[in-house]
């Protein structure tokens, strides 16, 4: 370190996270495109074309904005009841043990 850097400066620059979420379809991914400048996204009229998120870098003077591109948040036609759902299924069966 040199004596002119203090110990405790920040960065020159902010930056930041930023998730963009929303319905599918809804324009994310043509969201965060245009606002990193370049094709980081692929972009569709198909519903959940982006199955994991996509991470972009948006520039504007000296900060910097980490864009997340995430899937879109639906509700299930189907309620799950398996063991990772939220809702519970229905009681497990317990046998009758039989005495003669």
């Amino acid at each position: 370190m040199t004596e002119n850097t203090p110990q405790n400066s920040r960065p020159s620059h902010p930056r930041g996270f930023a998730a963009i979420i929303g319905a599918p379809n809804a324009g994310k991914s043509t969201l965060v495109n245009r606002m990193v400048g370049a094709k980081v996204s692929i972009v569709t009229q198909k519903v959940q074309t982006t199955r994991f998120p996509v991470r972009g870098v948006a520039m504007t003077g000296g900060a910097q904005i980490i864009l997340v591109d995430t899937p879109g948040i639906f509700t299930p036609a189907v309620a799950s009841t398996g063991p990772w759902s939220a809702r519970p299924g229905p009681a497990p069966r317990t046998r009758k043990s039989s005495s003669t």
